[in-house]
């Protein structure tokens, strides 16, 4: 299927009553992404861009409690910020605690820092972006560097550049509507400053177009992601957009080979779009309410934390194309939410295109994700929908009760879930 250009997961208004009906394939009308925002209070946002309720412990997990009130969402316990003590690796790199099948999927050795990036980033064991030497380098800062926008930088180099370079990125609130169609680069944060390095906008779906019309999900993404063989450590992507204000990507993310270390990707409904290619994300941290990762792309979730910041029908929304082998895929890290968020309350997913297909693996899943755990949106049915578990563990996996379309993995078929075979060769050097 294509997806038409102002087309995302949910560019229709917000039904708080349920999803509405739309095409299969989620080309025209897609379903509108309603059926969670009624959660009024819950998640809190942010008093000052990123600010942190703790920080983070040994397994990368936010400290319980969200945000005060003011502007952006903002993680608690800055999960996963890099630095010595983020995950449980050494020096910013980290290691996957979510490997598959015994170890054939994204299996990393412990304290292992990360090797180089798709861009030619990381700093090989120990390291991160922060140690690359012998590659140009290219400052952004509020003082000091050489640009003090984002933009200006990724303006200065070619669009068809092909020598891996660095954009080092110094701490600061970044308020640009960012679009990185520069290939072969590194976004660099600072090491241990993620949640300090923001990247931010405040447009969204319902947002005027100035033609009459609106910008629709995609059009509103605070960054857009075009770039392909893309490196990111320690950034924040964010939107500004309020609790119940309607679709509002942080990132949207659409080139292929792009990888992230790291990160942070803060927003309430539909935060993180990734698009029709491989995408890889390794020791990240999103949050979000409805569907608020979802897509068509290839995408792997290394370690990660998920996080459900009020109450939302699913966490993920895949669109996978039927000729597709792996859509959405979960390596170990966590489901976590709110204590707002009601108990059972959140599916893993609900199948946004009729064939959407997602996986969990080893992955720990909190209290509040449903017994049933899958859903069908609009008018597509569970039937085509590829939902699947293997090992996952915590208070909702209460994998007895799941929907009856869902599969639960033998080792053998986990044991397909490889790097290699997800990604057709491609190997992040973030997963080394």
């Amino acid at each position: 299927m294509v997806l038409g250009l102002a087309l995302g997961c949910s560019d229709e208004a917000p039904n708080p009553g349920g999803a509405a009906g739309g095409s299969a394939g989620g080309d025209a009308g897609s379903p509108s992404s309603g059926g969670g925002l009624n959660s009024a209070g819950s998640g809190g946002v942010a008093g000052a861009l990123g600010s942190d309720a703790g920080s983070t412990n040994a397994a990368g997990s936010p400290a319980a409690g969200t945000n005060s009130a003011g502007g952006l969402p903002s993680a608690a316990g800055a999960a996963n910020d890099g630095g010595a003590d983020s995950q449980s690796g050494s020096g910013g790199g980290g290691a996957s605690a979510g490997s598959a099948a015994g170890g054939s999927a994204g299996s990393a050795a412990a304290g292992a820092g990360g090797m180089a990036g798709a861009g030619g980033a990381g700093g090989g064991a120990g390291g991160d972006c922060n140690s690359v030497t012998g590659q140009p380098i290219v400052t952004v800062g509020p003082s000091g560097a050489a640009f003090t926008t984002v933009q200006a930088a990724l303006n200065s180099l070619s669009k068809t550049n092909t020598t891996p370079t660095q954009i080092r990125i110094a701490p600061g609130i970044y308020k640009e509507k960012l679009t990185v169609a520069v290939p072969k680069i590194t976004l660099c944060g600072q090491t241990g400053k993620a949640s300090s390095t923001i990247l931010t906008y405040g447009d969204n779906a319902n947002t005027s177009n100035g033609n009459g019309g609106t910008l629709g999900t995609t059009g509103g993404a605070s960054t857009n992601m075009t770039g392909s063989d893309i490196s990111v450590e320690n950034i924040t992507f964010a939107n500004s957009t309020p609790l119940g204000g309607s679709q509002a990507v942080a990132l949207l993310v659409s080139g292929n080979q792009v990888q992230f270390r790291n990160c942070r990707f803060l927003s309430f409904q539909d935060t993180l779009y990734v698009r029709k290619a491989k995408q890889y994300f390794r020791d990240c941290y999103v949050e979000g309410t409805v569907d608020f990762i979802f897509g068509d792309g290839t995408t792997v979730f290394d370690n990660c934390t998920v996080k459900n910041v009020g109450g939302g029908t699913a966490a993920t929304a895949p669109n996978t194309e039927q000729s597709v082998p792996y859509g959405l895929v979960f390596l170990g890290g966590q489901l976590t939410a709110d204590a707002s968020v009601k108990s059972g309350s959140v599916a893993l997913s609900r199948n946004w295109g009729a064939y959407g297909a997602a996986t969990f693996l080893k992955t720990t899943l909190g209290a509040h994700i449903s017994p049933v755990g899958w859903s069908p949106m609009g008018d597509n049915t569970l039937d085509t929908a590829r939902f699947s578990e293997y090992k996952t563990s915590g208070p909702g996996a209460n994998t007895g009760a799941r929907a009856a379309q869902s599969k639960q993995l033998s080792d053998a078929q986990a044991a397909n879930y490889t790097l290699s075979n997800i990604f057709g060769g491609w190997v992040p050097s973030f997963s080394k």
